[in-house]
């Protein structure tokens, strides 16, 4: 794997997207939340996510994002591929 923190906050933000909710990113941190989820990742590689039963704290940025990705395919919202 190893995406760069670029890369990291770019697909934050096509989920962002996909969820039509408001990415907020600075050089640090960046996430997304609404009513039923929250996603952080930090730059300095440890993330977390919360979204129905799945409660990821402090996991590697990809893994986070990995299985939030899922949940939202689950869910049925559309990812580019």
């Amino acid at each position: 794997m190893g995406l760069t923190w670029s890369e990291l906050r770019r697909r934050v933000a096509r989920l962002g997207a996909a969820l039509d909710v408001v990415v907020r990113s600075d050089p640090e941190v960046c996430g997304l939340s609404g009513s039923q989820f929250h996603l952080t990742l930090h730059h300095g590689g440890q993330g977390d996510c919360t979204v129905n039963d799945l409660s990821l704290i402090d996991c590697p940025n990809e893994l986070v994002l990995m299985e939030f990705e899922r949940w939202m395919r689950g869910a049925g919202y559309p990812l580019e591929p």
